[in-house]
């Protein structure tokens, strides 16, 4: 929503009257009173607490069992200027969510998170993913988390949805060309095909859209700091929000105290013409931990020779496995990068030498198995446990029944057929069809909790599905691609009956269903958006595929490096260089600020190597390389949750990393026992 927010003259009492209310709204969302007390006696302060408002927050952010609105978490709005040039014009509304410590005496200075993207809102996640990965900052601080101008529930000037809708069904038939031409996944094509009609309608609306880039973004998240009135606050950036916390500490606000960044972009990284090298540096850093195990090192002695020989025989002759799955160049490039960089099923890993080893022999049977998840029980069988500190009777009975709900997973497994054939059953008396059944269920297993199934791959997937052939065959691959265990059971129960009327009722509905391709058409346009005003001309199409040359591992690299080039060369309808001209300078800080610096070996989005030359470039800063880690480390193992927490208790000392040995894998073997 735009706001107009005309400079007013207020008397003193008027004034004191909105200090009044600005300290109520805070209370009300559950802010520290020691800290709020001082407020009307700072003149600064006043002239920004009159644009924070206290709101609902939308549905999408679950209540749970440990998560209740007003209690454990709220949500408010911050008022900033669309352009920082005319801070009295034209104002945008900045939604924020905030994360209560389950301590009962909370640090003072909170953590404000800054996502990645860009354009990729969070807030949605704040009460599931989110605060399952924050749960132990939380014991100490509270966790404020807000979607970024453009992004999410932040939506700004940006709103295309009637441009989405209008041209759907051209996007999706224009999509096999566009992915032929930029190497992109037919989901991502589509999208593609519509950021220039956005363009195009925002420009006739008189939108400004070079106000949407990172120098902004970090005034931003100064006044969302100034306007809640912290005195310290500290900053937790993931992947773009790394970019977005380095400029924060470029422009220097007061009450910074300290910044993680974890899975960095440095802003003097030209990162969409080099994100190829991403994929091969994380497979290497996957190799190098197998090299410092002698055994593995023997069995493999060099896999980077045998997969690319791999890659040169499936463009030749693809193989297939024994269920019918396809093994082209492109599945076994999905296979290994999405197995490095998931959380939840970075497990793979410890398979994927002796994977690439067999398909050099032609056998496809592990390469199927890790394919379809099928050793995922075997590998994560510990059922899982929910932390919370919970400080009433009630909270703890609660906390007592998840975990035994969770300890009940085999007994539902028994009973996953029983489920699938009574929801049959209910939908032939409610006259649903099998579609609408399967689809209703598909959509409750997104909506659980702690879900592992909604990453990017499947978003790309679910958007994609409705352009593959409409047979079971594709739907069931779908499924056992995306979900596991009684999940996957009762979805495949669902499918197997089904007629071919019945699938094409499936196919049907998920063409016309809107939102995982809104999301992605939303997320797609804004990265489009920033990447234009931030990284061109910094980036070039042309440096995208000469890099090409350099690379070892073409399979891991050619594909991403097209689609690069193609993205730098379409900037068409918006504005590009519309940052200040030393934002791709290093950022030094002078060491008052400390700064932790997180990367994964096997991180496919932000190379280690770029987060090693971030942390050399940073004054006084502590760096950790976390094994068997990808994209967000924080995502992947409490050892980093705990790192991340111990930084922050104390951030001028040096942090114990020694828990990240017991993150490197044990390799399997050629002849070890499988499950």
């Amino acid at each position: 929503m735009n706001l107009g927010h005309p400079a007013a003259e207020c008397s003193s009492d008027m004034r004191q009257g909105m200090l009044a209310t600005a300290m109520m709204r805070l209370l009300a969302i559950g802010y520290p009173t020691m800290l709020i007390s001082g407020l009307i006696v700072s003149a600064s302060v006043a002239q920004t607490l009159d644009s924070v408002e206290s709101v609902l927050c939308p549905n999408v952010v679950a209540q749970t069992v440990t998560e209740v609105e007003g209690e454990t978490f709220a949500c408010g709005v911050v008022r900033v200027p669309a352009d920082y040039d005319d801070p009295e014009g034209r104002q945008i509304e900045l939604m924020y969510g905030v994360l209560r410590s389950t301590s009962l005496s909370p640090a003072t200075d909170p953590v404000i998170y800054l996502h990645g993207g860009p354009g990729g809102g969070e807030l949605a996640s704040m009460t599931n993913v989110l605060a399952e990965r924050l749960a132990t900052l939380r014991t100490r601080r509270d966790i404020f988390i807000f979607d970024q101008r453009g992004s999410g529930f932040s939506p700004g000037e940006i709103e295309c949805n009637e441009v989405f809708a209008a041209n759907g069904d051209a996007a999706f038939e224009a999509a096999d060309e566009i992915a032929d031409a930029s190497g992109m996944n037919l989901g991502a094509a589509a999208s593609e095909y519509l950021i220039p009609l956005c363009a195009a309608h925002l420009n006739g609306q008189g939108v400004d859209l070079s106000q949407y880039n990172t120098v902004n973004n970090a005034r931003d998240v100064v006044r969302l700091a100034e306007a809640l009135g912290f005195d310290r606050y500290n900053i937790y950036g993931h992947s773009y929000g790394t970019r977005l916390g380095l400029e924060v500490l470029r422009q220097g606000p007061p009450g910074l105290r300290a910044i993680l960044l974890d899975s960095v972009l440095p802003t003097d990284v030209a990162w969409r013409e080099r994100l190829p090298e991403t994929n091969e540096e994380a497979f290497l850093g996957i190799y190098g931990m197998c090299l410092e195990d002698p055994s593995c090192a023997n069995a493999y002695p060099d896999l980077v020779k045998t997969l690319n020989g791999v890659f040169s025989a499936l463009s030749s002759q693809p193989l297939t496995t024994e269920s019918g799955f396809l093994v082209t160049g492109r599945a076994l490039e999905q296979l290994i990068l999405s197995s490095a960089n998931q959380a939840g099923t970075e497990w793979r890993v410890r398979y994927l030498p002796r994977m690439i080893h067999n398909l050099a022999e032609g056998n496809t049977e592990l390469y199927e198995a890790l394919y379809i998840m099928l050793y995922a029980e075997a590998e994560t069988a510990a059922p899982p446990t929910y932390r919370l500190e919970a400080s009433s009777i009630a909270a703890r009975l609660l906390l007592n029944r998840a975990n035994t709900l969770a300890s009940q997973s085999d007994a539902l497994q028994q009973s996953a057929e029983a489920l699938a054939l009574q929801a049959m059953d209910l939908a032939s008396e409610a006259e649903e069809t099998p579609a609408a059944v399967f689809l209703q269920t598909v959509r409750q297993l997104e909506d659980v909790p702690y879900s592992t199934t909604l990453d990017a791959n499947y978003v790309s997937d679910r958007v994609a599905l409705p352009l593959r052939p409409a047979t079971s065959g594709e739907l069931g691959r779908f499924v056992k691609r995306h979900f596991s265990g009684v999940d996957a059971e009762i979805l495949m129960a669902l499918v197997e009956p089904m007629t071919p009327d019945d699938i094409a009722d499936v196919y049907r509905r998920l063409r016309n269903e809107d939102r995982y391709t809104r999301q992605l058409q939303e997320l797609a346009f804004a990265l489009r958006l920033f990447t234009c005003n931030d990284s061109v001309p910094f980036n070039s199409s042309g440096r995208a595929l000469a890099r090409m040359a350099d690379y070892r591992i073409p399979g891991l690299t050619q594909r991403e490096a097209r689609i690069m080039a193609y993205e730098l060369g379409a900037c068409g309808g918006l504005p590009t260089g519309s940052v200040r001209e030393d934002f791709h300078a290093p950022v030094t800080g002078d060491g008052s600020v400390p700064v932790m610096v997180f990367t994964g070996t096997n991180d496919i989005q932000t190379a280690s190597s770029w987060a090693q030359h971030a942390k050399n470039s940073l004054v006084g800063s502590q760096f950790v390389r976390f094994p068997n880690t990808g994209h967000g480390a924080t995502l992947f193992s409490q050892c980093a949750k705990d790192v991340a927490a111990a930084f922050f208790d104390q951030p001028n000392e040096p942090t114990n990393t020694d828990c990240k040995k017991d993150l490197i894998p044990t390799f399997v073997l050629p002849e070890d026992p499988i499950p």
